[in-house]
């Protein structure tokens, strides 16, 4: 992980700490990560409606959570990391990740 992300998820974090003690809302260890401003979780539901809503604000033909997952995958690969660590982190086999991007491999 990046420093970068980590700096963010650290300072959301923090922000969901602040936000659940102004409700008075009582932090558990095992929380979810990620919450709305209305400290529920965030639904799949959710995501896909927040990037409808970029897609329309941006003008974007095609912009979904799937197709950043192919990109960060695609970035990994022409950068050179293992096909095993890909797979690892993607949470798919080694296999998986050969027959879908292979494309990636080629360029």
């Amino acid at each position: 992980m990046s420093e970068e992300l980590s700096e963010h998820l650290k300072s959301f974090k923090i922000w969901c700490v602040v936000m659940k003690k102004i409700y008075n809302v009582e932090l558990k260890e095992d929380d979810y990560i990620f919450i709305t401003a209305n400290l529920e979780p965030i639904s799949s539901n959710y995501i896909s409606k927040m990037f409808n809503a970029l897609k329309k604000k941006h003008s974007f033909e095609r912009f979904s959570a799937h197709i950043l997952r192919h990109t960060f995958v695609s970035i990994l690969i022409a950068e050179g990391t293992a096909v095993t660590t890909v797979a690892k982190i993607i949470g798919v086999t080694p296999e998986m990740v050969m027959r879908v991007y292979t494309h990636s491999l080629a360029d």
